[in-house]
């Protein structure tokens, strides 16, 4: 399954964290960029990445569903995300282990 570097940051992130993201959280990936598109443009690219996550189910959201359109709060990872975050990274993660050499 093909995925954008988007979509892969969320899935990293999520794995990361293992609790339930809120959306402000993914903002974080266009900190520091120097082409980076206007703020509408850029929850605009996280909503629609976050939608096609959905409907492949590698996450899940939760929020408000109108008719016409549905308002995502927070996002959780599903196990078939963490699968795909796990091929992602690699098999091997490194750990964060700091050695104090005296």
């Amino acid at each position: 399954m093909r995925l954008g570097p988007l979509q892969k940051y969320i899935l990293i992130i999520s794995r990361t964290k293992r609790i339930p993201l809120s959306r402000n959280i993914l903002l974080a990936y266009y900190k520091g960029r120097k082409d980076a598109p206007s703020l509408d443009d850029q929850i605009n690219a996280i909503t629609k990445a976050l939608e096609k996550m959905i409907a492949r189910n590698l996450i899940i959201a939760e929020g408000v569903k109108t008719a016409e359109k549905f308002f995502i709060k927070t996002i959780k990872i599903t196990a078939e995300g963490r699968r795909a975050a796990k091929s992602i990274i690699g098999d091997q993660q490194r750990l964060p282990i700091k050695i104090n050499k005296k």
